[in-house]
């Protein structure tokens, strides 16, 4: 019961007090991950292993041990902890606040700001990204990409491996291991390999992979459950058939699975011509999305996540009978 009250207030803190994008805590972990890499990167792939177990290992390992001393003091402690933890681990209003802004400026018609809002947004990921020839729908459907994408992320991935691990040490582990995967592969692709010549963040990248694969899969039912289940289905069936295996499926898994859950397209034009585009079934019957999509994609994240809210109480409950 504690962990579950440790969610509930920290979403609950967390809408109230958004933590900003380059907090302390970022910081910190920016600083420690860089000297870790400038340590240890020798030229070889083994030495992005060793530097990823340091790092992500240790600081499970150390919230491990913090978390066994506060339980032996009191409830309290543990409590205070894990909402401590949850608080830096969680960060779904950093992307959320920006993409109701976008919204916003959408449905307005100012389609300048609209699109200045969206490389702001991006911007982290790629620097060099321009959205000057955007499309009000175009900017919508990455509007919404990347809401799903970081909801996941932020949220979903987060409380999972918070419900599995003992105490926060399952938060930490997701929330370090995709911080360095980013930040030893400052070009990644959305889906594609590691760019540095060198291979040292190639483990980083394999390794968040794995740790994702089972939480992006419950994400995507979620969605699929407190949306459109038919046509969230579908898409799943055709994702996995095609794109299973490659390095971007749990990405493209959840944004497309939502799109079917929604009604309309998420993935870009080219993923969805060689997912869906097979005669009768163009694009799976997808509209293409707009500023209402966007409402639209924010109601379903919520309905996802007062789902799993809901599950995890009710397993909370049984466990107490």
């Amino acid at each position: 019961m504690i962990a579950w009250l440790a969610l509930l207030s920290t979403l609950l803190l967390e809408q109230a007090f958004a933590l900003p994008a380059n907090n302390p805590v970022h910081v910190l972990a920016t600083t420690l991950s860089d000297s870790t890499a400038r340590h240890m990167n020798a030229g070889r792939p083994r030495h992005g292993v060793y530097a990823w177990l340091m790092f992500v290992g240790g600081g499970v390992l150390l919230t491990g041990a913090v978390y066994y001393a506060a339980r032996s003091l009191h409830w309290g402690a543990v409590l205070a902890l894990d909402v401590a933890v949850l608080y830096l681990a969680f960060g779904f209003r950093q992307f959320s606040h920006p993409l109701t802004r976008i919204q916003k400026a959408l449905e307005s018609g100012d389609v300048r700001a609209a699109r200045e809002l969206l490389q702001e947004l991006k911007h982290r990921a790629d620097p060099e990204l321009r959205t000057g020839d955007l499309t009000p729908g175009e900017i919508a459907r990455q509007a919404i990409d990347i809401g799903l994408i970081q909801a996941h992320r932020h949220v979903f991935a987060v409380l999972f491996w918070f419900a599995v691990l003992p105490g926060p040490t399952g938060a930490v582990l997701y929330r370090l291991a995709e911080f360095v995967r980013r930040r030893w592969n400052p070009r990644l692709p959305p889906g594609g390999a590691p760019l540095a010549a060198d291979g040292f963040g190639r483990f980083a990248v394999v390794a968040f992979q794995v740790i994702d694969w089972l939480p992006a899969r419950l994400t995507a039912l979620g969605f699929a459950i407190v949306g459109d289940f038919e046509g969230a289905v579908y898409c799943w069936r055709r994702i996995s058939a095609v794109v299973d295996g490659e390095l971007a499926d749990s990405q493209i898994l959840i944004s497309g699975t939502a799109g079917g859950a929604l009604g309309f397209r998420v993935l870009t034009e080219s993923e969805s011509a060689r997912i869906f585009d097979e005669p009768g079934q163009e694009g799976a019957g997808l509209a293409e999305p707009d500023p209402r999509a966007m409402r639209s994609a924010v109601g379903l994240v919520w309905r996802a996540l007062v789902l799993w809210m809901v599950l995890l109480l009710l397993l909370t409950a049984a466990t107490l009978l």
